[in-house]
């Protein structure tokens, strides 16, 4: 979408340059219907009807012309309007994203601490089951002597009864 946003921006500077080379056309256009205005009625009616014809084919001309170039105008009016548009909500949506950044980031601190106790939660568990395991083997050791402490005393009763 960036991509055609700038797209859009560049054929809007070149539509700002078009309008731009248009309004000083039109200033050119202003002096011209000064020098136009000075024709007197006298004036027109001096005219021969091949000169009247030509002056109107001029005029009709011009006519085409400034016709061509408010379809232009209006052709850049609405293509601005329509990015405009676009803009505007782009505007809206990015708005009511930032909206959410605060909660978020708050969520994301909670979430955070729910790690990190989660975290030490899972250390201590790990600390108790190493000890569990310390005193299992312990046990087992111990159990292991007792066994063979009692199957000691069985030989010896049974060899000191086997002598007497």
């Amino acid at each position: 979408m960036r991509k055609l946003s700038s797209a859009g921006s560049l054929s809007s500077m070149e539509e700002s340059f078009f309008l731009q080379a248009s309004l000083d056309s039109s200033d050119s256009f202003s002096e011209r219907r000064l020098s136009e205005a000075t024709m007197t009625p006298y004036y027109l009616k001096s005219m021969t009807p091949s000169a009247f014809e030509s002056t109107l084919r001029q005029k009709d001309s011009e006519l085409a012309s400034y016709m061509s170039r408010l379809a232009s105008l209006e052709s850049i009016r609405d293509s601005l309007a329509e990015e405009l548009v676009k803009m505007t909500a782009e505007v809206e949506k990015l708005k009511s994203e930032a909206a959410m950044v605060p909660g978020l980031r708050t969520e994301l601190e909670a979430l955070r601490r729910r790690h990190s106790a989660a975290l030490e939660l899972m250390g201590e568990r790990d600390e108790e089951l190493e000890e569990l395991r310390a005193d299992i083997m312990d046990m087992k050791e111990m159990y292991r002597e007792q066994v063979d402490m009692l199957i000691n005393k069985i030989q010896i009763s049974s060899s000191s009864a086997g002598a007497a």
